[in-house]
């Protein structure tokens, strides 16, 4: 667990499909407008947490879906990604509890830097901490891409997180591949760490497995040699725009510490609310 690595090439990938989701081509629709309609209706009538695939869209096609999905308040939850280069939609419709526990993780996370002082009340007013909110990518070779994570970290003063988190259940590890390159090249440098959460689930037993690992912007970090913790500098954890708190004034690359063994709390937690098992 927290392996760090650097962030790979971009790659064209079309993993295989797990249980709780479906793949559709873009190119079985006539036009834009019944595209959109197919995947309205799609999402409307999900009765249970699944993994909604579309290949081969335009960026035009892949932009106006997420705007027209958030602008249609139909008291739907999702999550959505949409890579201009892989050409990719994936939207992830009623997150899990599972899904979910990345954020209680982040605030037990939080009270401890604060407890030991590698946070402060001034520095914490300084930060939003989101979940699902749509990013837009406007260059490179993700332009027109569209990303919503399970949650972000970002100073007040900047437009792109510094620290993501993202979660998988239903996904292949190469579509979370694939997101890790769409946050870490297509964020240009503000987006400085990425965080992957892997679920598997043993259908049988109804057993549950998990790791996590850190991937970082260029310079490629060093093998953690403590691996029940994700190691951050405060730069990539909290952004460069951070204001330091005067008193402490602690230099941007101190470290801070996310404790895997609080993720596997909160985990507990939510894998007895789902009626499942940890593995041991």
């Amino acid at each position: 667990m927290g392996r760090h690595s650097e962030a790979n090439s971009p790659v064209n990938s079309s993993p295989p499909l797990s249980p709780g989701m479906s793949s559709t081509s873009a190119t079985e629709f006539v036009d834009q407008s019944d595209f959109e309609y197919h995947v309205l209706k799609e999402i409307r009538s999900a009765s249970e947490s699944q993994v909604l695939v579309f290949t081969d869209i335009n960026p035009s096609w892949g932009e106006q879906i997420v705007d027209l999905i958030n602008e249609t308040d139909d008291g739907y939850s999702t999550r959505k990604t949409y890579d201009s280069l892989t050409k990719v939609l994936r939207i992830k419709v009623m997150p899990t509890e599972l899904h979910d526990c990345c954020q209680s993780w982040w605030r037990l996370s939080e009270i401890n830097l604060r407890r030991i002082g590698d946070l402060t009340d001034d520095e914490q007013a300084q930060l939003d901490v989101l979940v699902g909110a749509t990013l837009p990518f406007v260059g490179g070779p993700y332009r027109s891409s569209r990303k919503e994570p399970d949650l972000f970290v970002r100073s007040i003063y900047d437009r792109l997180p510094s620290f993501v988190i993202e979660t998988g259940w239903s996904e292949s590890w190469g579509a979370l591949m694939d997101d890790m390159n769409l946050l870490l090249v297509g964020g240009n440098g503000d987006i400085r760490a990425v965080a992957i959460i892997k679920w598997k689930l043993n259908r049988r037993t109804r057993v549950v497995s998990g790791f996590v690992e850190l991937y970082d912007i260029f310079p490629a970090p060093t093998e953690t040699t403590t691996p029940q913790r994700l190691d951050l500098s405060r730069q990539k954890a909290f952004g460069p725009s951070l204001l330091p708190d005067p008193a402490r004034a602690q230099p941007p690359n101190d470290m801070v510490y996310l404790e895997v063994e609080d993720l596997r709390t909160v985990a507990r937690r939510a894998l007895d609310r789902m009626s499942l098992f940890p593995a041991v």
